[in-house]
């Protein structure tokens, strides 16, 4: 067998150990076979940028602010072109992910740009067009308001990394084990800080503080 043909033969079963077999293993058994494939030929990484822009799209919105939507735009291009650039070096690793290796790319991003803003991004202002949208009435709608207000004053009392995991998990629809991979932190403590925040917002929320 040639060594080249070996080679990508012994990087896909790699790929599939570390993967496993549960469903969410099965997505990153998936992705790393993109990877591969990608790293072959980079226009095959199309499936894997259909399959993130959306994502990445939102976790940048969320970063940039209510009104960073042309912001967030231009930095979703600048996160797939820096991981193109990347692509060849990209390596498999036992519990690793794409999505975690693509949300670092995208966190140093929104870093980079909030340096270059020399101001503070204003991560409780959570843009509403995000929300699922519904038919209500006046006064409904005035209360959701209020209520979506009330939620982003207190995500503002929370730490940076703490409302960044919050933002991980719902927004970019991350596991445990990536946001812990994206923050460097353990699987566990990323656990540990999200289930605390989830306690403290409910807590505060109730209590009117």
């Amino acid at each position: 067998m040639p060594r080249n043909e070996q080679t990508n033969r012994n990087r896909e079963q790699t790929a599939q150990h570390a993967a496993g077999s549960s469903g969410e293993s099965n997505a990153v058994s998936d992705d790393a076979a993109l990877m591969l494939a990608a790293q072959r030929d980079i226009a095959l990484f199309e499936p894997l940028y259909a399959r993130y822009v959306d994502r990445i799209y939102s976790y940048l919105r969320m970063r940039a602010g209510r009104d960073g939507a042309d912001e967030a735009a231009d930095l979703t291009q600048q996160v797939f072109l820096r991981a193109l650039d990347a692509l060849p070096r990209y390596q498999i690793r036992a519990g690793g992910s794409v999505a975690a290796w693509l949300f670092r790319i995208a966190r140093n991003a929104a870093t980079d740009w909030q340096r270059s803003q020399r101001r503070t991004v204003p991560w409780e202002a959570v843009p509403e067009d995000l929300h699922p949208c519904a038919e209500d009435s006046a006064e409904s709608a005035t209360l959701r308001r209020d209520e979506i207000a009330e939620v982003q004053r207190l995500l503002a009392l929370l730490d940076a990394t703490t409302r960044e995991a919050l933002i991980l998990r719902f927004t970019a629809q991350l596991t445990l084990a990536e946001i812990g991979a994206v923050l460097g932190i353990s699987e566990d403590a990323a656990r540990k800080r999200i289930t605390r925040a989830l306690h403290t917002l409910k807590e505060r929320y109730h209590a009117g503080i």
